[in-house]
């Protein structure tokens, strides 16, 4: 958040009561870093009761955006992450809401990945009980998360098909990659002219090969 959105906010602030939602709904999108969950639980309050019409504004959308500050993507990942807690989590969260700011709570992103991951049939249980054990215990940053998450997503999806399927799959995905790198070598060939004519007219020769390859 930046220093000028925060002053905003707290500009905001100065005219509500603190015991107000709408003020407090404000004090926790300013500690958003330190405890998204608590600013989850409010914002959904805000969108369930639909009391942002009181305050002025005509959607939840143009409330989130003008009061809050935040992005519609950012929005719609915390209410899916926190009520994804709510349903699957409730311990979890009853203590987080409970122990306010604190080190080695999840990322939001990461409670959506497994949000997803959970929703998906092709994923094992086993498989979902690692990933949640990635977010909840052993603190795995939300990138890593994300990147073990497609990764069980994927295995999943090949599994679900035949070999003779599955094979022609990943050729046509590694030639993908190989045509890439050759362009961007002959790329490099043509502006540097490291090259003869000859071997230029042969690294030519194999893109069109690796293309047919790919149309065939």
């Amino acid at each position: 958040m930046t220093t000028k959105t925060l002053a905003e906010i707290e500009s905001r602030m100065e005219d509500l009561e603190p015991e107000s939602l709408r003020f407090q709904v404000l004090d926790a999108v300013k500690r958003f870093k330190g405890n998204w969950i608590e600013l989850g639980r409010f914002v959904s309050v805000v969108e369930s009761r639909g009391v942002f019409r009181d305050w002025g504004f005509a959607s939840f959308d143009s409330y989130c955006t003008r009061e809050l500050k935040l992005k519609k993507p950012t929005v719609v990942k915390l209410l899916k992450s926190f009520r994804f807690l709510k349903k699957e989590e409730p311990e979890f969260l009853s203590s987080a809401l409970a122990g306010g700011e604190k080190a080695g709570l999840p990322d939001y992103e990461s409670v959506n990945f497994l949000r997803q991951a959970r929703s998906k049939k092709a994923i094992s249980g086993e498989d979902y009980a690692r990933l949640r054990s990635a977010v909840f215990e052993d603190e795995v940053p939300a990138r890593e998360v994300g990147r073990q998450y497609r990764g069980l997503l994927q295995t999943a999806r090949e599994a679900a098909l035949d070999p003779e399927e599955a094979y022609l799959r990943k050729r046509r995905e590694a030639l993908k990659r190989i045509l890439g790198s050759l362009r961007n070598i002959k790329t490099n060939v043509e502006v540097s002219r490291l090259l003869p004519a000859d071997g230029l007219e042969t690294l030519k020769k194999l893109i069109a090969r690796v293309e047919e390859e790919l149309t065939g």
